[in-house]
């Protein structure tokens, strides 16, 4: 039996196929049955329709799967979208605790060097809008039937000149105005563009997957998230119940949907550790990553975890759904977008790329319907929460132990958080920082691949049950 097995494991690869033997070559057979049939009960499970969305998990996946996903995957590799402006040295403003940074191999970002950086960011950064200084000493600009002289004109020069200085008191004042102004509309926090710390990170060298960065001060973090800032019934203190949806049924619409959010973006990051799984030893000079099964099922297995892995897997799709909506409601900021990149062509490319997206999500008969949240009398308070809750999960991103775990983090709740910002303010006078439009499109990148990936996890376990003499 074993013998037909490794057999039919074997004409699979030689034909190109992939099976949860090829993949995992550290299960036992015994174990990868057992993985199998807990992945086939957690797949059923995963199945109709998006609660607060009215797509189905069948509809989204063949839209993303046909249009999203290639559509986005090739914008995100393009270099407008590639190179993140990121602050990975701010100090946590939680908790101090050196021990907590990672320092393997896997957890290092590599920052681009000067000449690494596109020469159109350079400009961008350069590019800061100085008012023009009037030339002295020169008539030009006085009618003909006036005489000057260099004194005259000094002299009306001096009567007329403008005190463009700023003392350091008014300074605070604009500063706290544009602190106002940016809690009015924002989400999240972002970094300070003037921070000596930022840099730029080539996204495409530093792919979201596995680095060995775990326990404590990894829990830390999603506890902080999930205990400190997610609206939960007071009650939920046991590990399990932190994230257990039954207990928020009775909770408002708005509650339930930071919660949704929160862990549809740690269901996302999950898969993709799961994904892109360390299959050689880590001290390797050139380790190869591939798909785990067993740790994805230890993940997501409704008998591991209290029958919520289901759920979390189907918050992913309500995660993407929202940020899908909200680039559709985003269409006229994209379309009186430059997206300078100083190449002509790329540029349409990624106005006609964003179209095609645009499109695709328009053919879904609804995404989300923001205009249900914050509606009622007691709006105002709950959406001040909310951004207040939202804000501190961006800030908590700076306790991150591991620089790739981080810069991943800070992409994908700052693309959230401008999705919020889309979605809950007059589009029309909204303007969106560079910085906030890469995000929002390489969050829109990974959960699409999250989705992409959930299903070549469900295709390798259909092919496996297909393909055995059990």
């Amino acid at each position: 039996m074993k013998e037909l097995i490794w057999l039919t494991c074997l004409l699979l690869w030689l034909c190109g196929g992939h099976t949860l033997y090829e993949e995992n070559p550290f299960l036992s057979i015994k174990q990868s049955k057992r993985t199998q049939l807990s992945l086939d009960t957690c797949f059923c499970e995963l199945q109709g329709p998006v609660e607060e969305c009215c797509c189905d998990v069948e509809t989204v996946n063949r839209l993303n799967q046909l249009q999203v996903y290639p559509l986005a995957n090739y914008l995100t590799g393009m270099s407008y979208f590639r190179f993140f402006k990121v602050d990975l040295l701010k100090e946590c403003p939680f908790w101090q605790d050196d021990s907590s940074k990672c320092v393997m191999k896997g957890c290092h970002v590599e920052p681009c060097s000067e000449e690494e950086v596109p020469v159109f960011l350079k400009a961008t950064d350069a590019s800061i809008s100085k008012p023009a200084t009037p030339q002295q000493g020169h008539c030009s600009s006085v009618p003909a039937s006036c005489s000057c002289d260099e004194d005259t004109l000094d002299e009306q020069n001096e009567l007329g000149a403008i005190d463009s200085t700023i003392s350091s008191k008014q300074q605070e004042e604009f500063d706290k105005w544009k602190e106002f102004d940016d809690s009015e509309v924002n989400f999240c926090e972002l970094d300070d563009e003037q921070s000596r710390s930022l840099s730029y990170v080539d996204l495409s060298l530093n792919p979201e997957r596995y680095t060995g960065y775990a326990g404590p001060s990894a829990d830390r973090i999603w506890k902080a998230i999930y205990r400190e800032n997610c609206f939960l019934p007071e009650e939920d203190i046991t590990r399990h119940s932190i994230i257990d949806y039954s207990r928020m049924q009775g909770m408002c619409l708005e509650k339930r949907a930071f919660y949704r959010l929160i862990s549809g973006m740690h269901t996302s990051i999950t898969i993709h550790l799961t994904a892109h799984y360390l299959q050689s030893e880590p001290s390797a000079t050139n380790p190869t990553f591939g798909p785990n099964f067993e740790e994805f099922n230890k993940r997501f297995d409704p008998q591991r975890t209290a029958s919520q892995g289901p759920l979390w897997l189907k918050n992913l799709y309500f995660t993407y759904l929202l940020v899908l909506r909200a680039i559709t409601k985003g269409e006229p900021l994209w379309e009186s977008e430059s997206f300078f990149t100083g190449n002509n062509l790329d540029e349409k490319i990624i106005k006609e790329t964003i179209r095609q997206i645009v499109r695709a999500a328009k053919s879904c008969p609804s995404l989300f319907d923001e205009t249900q949240m914050f509606n009622d009398d007691s709006s105002i308070k709950l959406k001040s929460q909310f951004k207040q809750h939202f804000r501190n999960i961006s800030r908590i991103m700076d306790c991150v132990g591991c620089e790739k775990c981080r810069l991943w983090g800070k992409v994908q709740v700052r693309g959230i958080g401008t999705a919020l910002k889309i979605l809950f303010n007059d589009v029309q006078r909204l303007k969106l920082h560079r910085t906030e439009i890469v995000s929002l499109f390489n969050a829109l990148g990974r959960f699409s691949s999250s989705i992409n990936q959930l299903n070549r996890f469900r295709s390798n376990v259909q092919a496996d049950q297909t393909g055995e003499d059990v």
